[in-house]
């Protein structure tokens, strides 16, 4: 037994010096990837034409500044496919006629030029401009402009989310000075809720935010609901009032307001990135969502409630990642202000209960929100036990139906045996019940600023759009998807758009045919392109009948941006 034990310890000391040497980074002998490349040479085979650069585009025209709190924004006309922008020692590309610069010191003069930039990467001459940021100091009853190097205060905000999917942070870089939320939780809404009431007063009352959101691809949020609710699901709850505005992949943006809204004005097409200021306005006739100062939609919907909770939120379209900056939130309403708050609990639903609990000193009261969703059928849930202690359970919002596969929000008032640090909770119910949410308020006799400092989840990185192929035919018609054609003279269509608040460099364009590469499109003329669109002639008069695939791999000029390829397949007749 000893000799075996002895053989056993060296076989262990032998595999750890292996594994040792194996993670000693140089010396490992695995090959690694090159970096992709940031120059191109142009390359074209034989039976093969592409394009080349012609006269340099335009000066953009017509061009306006506003300054606003750390930011400038700006828009112009102009028909290149892309834009360079610079102020002092910084550049971005933009695919569209209009950005907004962050991050900048108020009442400090910033020197701008914008030049068209064509699809090989020639500039235009420069469109300048000069323009000043300024404070805002317009009066409301609430305000938060999140300027703090640490954001949110959570004695003023809460964000709500169903799983560890999302933060409410401080911006990066350029967005140093605004809050962001970044959010890996697809088409489930993330909300950031108020401790503040929303309080109508005699006039007209509003809520203001001063947003991006919703980006291309996403959806804002903005809801009025009269009870202590966390989060934002379907439908809307009784007697609450939502704003919904959505973006498509293209730009374009629709609002729905509910209940019993209509639309009044088409939007705007969206400009990623530039900040929008979206009014909910509840007046004494109805209620009015108002977009840069024009009414777009409109609700004969009076509410019958004084007080309401304010969540404004942002989600996916279509599954995927989003990352919304805030500017501003406000409300011009009767006076209110945020209860006194103590850090919050940890909470544990229907698991092992946690062995250590230890008193939160100087609560007051306190409150468990809980949002559920019942598998099937059956009486709601109306008790809750919260460490041993069953305590009522209630609808957050009077009236709201209890149905399967709906999201319910409930509230339970804490026992005392509930202030501390660690709470365990029981559904007192037989049924299958999935809690989708949860969320502890404790009440205290201090106010102090609660600040931690985060990253956003998603990175404000520049990345390149993806090429999108279509083979035409010689005369350049579209070819029907699937569809065979005769050997001979096709065009290879390549398109590279991204509605991004800013685009990476692009340093060109690899075509491989079948594998075989066949053509190489620089577009660094005078510095990095951004977007186009070009033509490349092909000859399958050789190629055998069958299927063959065209793929497209774009590179960028910052060598830390990953290549994007596109792929086109096709098919030739016998």
């Amino acid at each position: 037994m000893k000799r075996v034990a002895f053989a056993a310890a060296g076989l262990a000391l032998v595999v750890g010096v292996i594994m040792l040497r194996d993670t000693g980074g140089s010396d490992s002998g695995l090959p690694t990837a090159p970096p992709p490349p940031t120059k191109l040479k142009p390359f074209v085979a034989e039976q093969v034409l592409v394009p080349s650069p012609q006269s340099r585009p335009s000066t953009p025209a017509g061009v306006v500044a506003r300054g606003g709190h750390h930011k400038i924004q700006l828009n112009w006309s102009g028909d290149a496919p892309a834009y360079e922008v610079r102020w002092g020692a910084r550049t971005k590309l933009v695919t569209r006629p209009g950005t907004q610069l962050n991050g900048l010191a108020n009442d400090q003069e910033q020197q701008i030029e914008i030049r068209g930039v064509d699809s090989f990467g020639q500039r235009s001459q420069p469109a300048r401009i000069k323009a000043t940021p300024r404070a805002d100091n317009a009066p409301y009853t609430f305000v938060d402009r999140f300027d703090s190097p640490a954001e949110p205060d959570l004695q003023r905000w809460r964000l709500t989310k169903r799983t560890d999917c999302a933060r409410a942070t401080s911006g990066d870089e350029d967005d140093h000075d605004r809050l962001v939320i970044s959010s890996s939780c697809g088409t489930r809404a993330v909300t950031l809720r108020s401790r503040t009431p929303f309080v109508r007063g005699d006039d007209d009352s509003r809520i203001v935010i001063e947003t991006d959101a919703p980006s291309t691809g996403g959806r804002l949020l903005l809801d009025l609901v009269p009870g202590p609710v966390s989060v934002q699901g379907e439908p809307v709850l009784p007697g609450a009032i939502r704003a919904s505005i959505s973006t498509d992949a293209s730009g374009n943006s629709i609002v729905e307001l509910v209940p019993d809204g209509i639309s009044t004005k088409a939007l705007p097409p969206t400009v990623p990135g530039v900040t929008v200021r979206w009014e909910l306005v509840l007046t004494k006739n109805g209620t009015q969502l108002v977009r840069d100062g024009d009414v777009v939609a409109t609700s004969p919907f009076v509410p019958p409630w004084r007080e309401a909770t304010a969540l404004v939120g942002v989600a996916a379209l279509a599954g995927d990642r989003i990352r919304a900056g805030i500017d501003l939130i406000g409300y011009r309403t009767a006076k209110a202000d945020a209860p006194p708050a103590v850090p919050t609990p940890q909470v544990r639903v229907d698991g092992p209960a946690s062995t250590s609990t230890h008193p939160i000193q100087d609560v007051k009261s306190g409150q468990l929100r809980i949002a559920m969703i019942p598998a099937r059928e059956s009486p709601p849930v109306t008790a809750v036990r919260i460490n041993g202690v069953e305590v009522p359970l209630r609808p957050a919002v009077e009236g709201t139906p209890w149905k399967a596969g709906a999201e319910y929000p409930a509230v339970a008032d804490l026992p005392k045996e509930a202030f501390t640090d660690n709470l365990n909770v029981q559904l007192v119910t037989t049924e299958r019940v999935q809690v989708t949410h949860t969320d502890v308020e404790l009440t205290g006799p201090k106010s102090v600023a609660q600040r931690q400092s985060g990253t956003p989840l998603i990175e404000a990185r520049s990345t390149l759009g993806d090429p999108v192929l279509e083979v035409l035919d010689a005369s350049g018609q579209p070819i029907e998807n699937g569809a065979a054609f005769n050997r001979g003279r096709v065009v290879l269509e390549v398109r590279i758009n991204a509605l991004d608040a800013a685009v990476a460099g692009l340093a060109g364009f690899e075509v491989r045919l079948d594998g075989t590469h066949v053509a190489t499109v620089p577009t660094t003329a005078d510095g990095p392109g951004a977007a186009g669109r070009w033509r490349i002639s092909l000859n399958t008069g050789s190629m055998a009948a069958g299927a063959h695939a065209v793929e497209v791999k774009a590179f960028s000029t910052d060598s830390g941006v990953h290549p994007e390829t596109g792929y086109v397949p096709f098919l030739l007749k016998p």
